[in-house]
């Protein structure tokens, strides 16, 4: 009997070109691996998706709540300063030489804005800010603008805004020529 082990096997199986040992078992190993990797890369793609998905929810569920909180705040802050300016001109008048006076056209600018030349294309001419008290004019013939006037730095500025960046009251609306 032959003996299993011969003296050139070390050369014969170890060299840069033997040949590979294997069979079906390693081929199903390497597929079982094969198998898992893929898994777990798609297990890890779903849950980043599914959480890229949750933080933007989130990101517009804050962003829709603190807009619907910002502007009842803008609102409520440029209604008191409209009431209180009205206080302090009915007190200037209560305590003036009876005179009669033209009513007060003020609105509250709700959102800061261009102020123009002329209605709709007109050169920008300065800048308005969100609360500021403003002096109407006049308005547009579809009333869709109106022509202030206002005091910034001790210079009187006049001017057409969009109606969409004033809070007006719809009393004082109706007696704007």
């Amino acid at each position: 009997m032959s003996s299993k082990i011969r003296p050139d096997d070390w050369d014969r199986l170890f060299t840069p070109n033997a040949p590979r040992r294997g069979g079906p078992l390693r081929v199903l190993l390497n597929l079982f691996i094969t198998l898992i990797v893929i898994v777990l890369l798609a297990v890890g793609v779903l849950f980043a998706r599914n959480l890229r998905e949750q933080r933007i929810a989130q990101a517009l569920a804050t962003a829709t709540s603190a807009a619907a909180t910002a502007i009842p705040e803008r609102t409520a802050a440029a209604q008191a300063q409209l009431d209180a300016t009205a206080t302090l001109v009915a007190a200037r008048t209560a305590t003036a030489v009876a005179q009669p006076a033209a009513p007060q056209l003020t609105a509250s600018v709700f959102n800061g804005g261009n102020v123009r030349e002329a209605p709709v294309s007109g050169r920008p001419v300065d800048q308005l800010q969100a609360g500021q008290i403003v002096q109407l004019l006049e308005k547009s013939d579809d009333g869709s603008w109106f022509k202030i006037s206002y005091t910034r730095s001790g210079q009187t500025i006049t001017g057409w805004v969009s109606k969409t960046l004033l809070t007006i009251d719809p009393a004082i609306e109706q007696q704007v020529p």
